[in-house]
């Protein structure tokens, strides 16, 4: 059961790839609980594959509250800012969800959508 979540909406990487690769990003504003991530801790985990992780209802809820919205292929796959592919990151009992990927050529973009506390 969700507890607590916040939708942060924020662009936090605009740029070539090469410059992502392996930078890291202090969240501790955004999600006041000291985090700090980078592309490897997400790059492997979309938001599709968050459904067998967590219960059907925490993800519906996930996302119902974040507005993403499925492409309607037969892959299902869900997309955020700007149309950008979604991912997450789980630590501890806290779902952080990132938009991310190439918005035009070379030009990488990465969003946290926001985050989720389950109980």
């Amino acid at each position: 059961m969700i507890i607590n979540y916040k939708k942060a909406k924020s662009l936090i990487f605009d740029g070539p790839e090469q410059d992502i690769l392996h930078k890291s990003f202090d969240l501790s504003r955004e999600t006041a609980l000291g985090i700090t991530i980078k592309l490897d801790d997400f790059a492997n985990n979309t938001l599709e594959d968050l459904r067998g992780v967590i219960s059907s209802a925490d993800f519906e809820f996930i996302v119902k509250t974040g507005a993403f919205v499925s492409d309607g292929g037969f892959l299902n796959l869900y997309k955020g800012s700007n149309n950008l592919r979604l991912y997450y990151n789980k630590k501890g009992n806290t779902i952080i969800v990132f938009a991310y990927g190439e918005f035009q050529p070379a030009r990488y973009m990465l969003y946290l959508e926001g985050f989720w506390t389950i109980a």
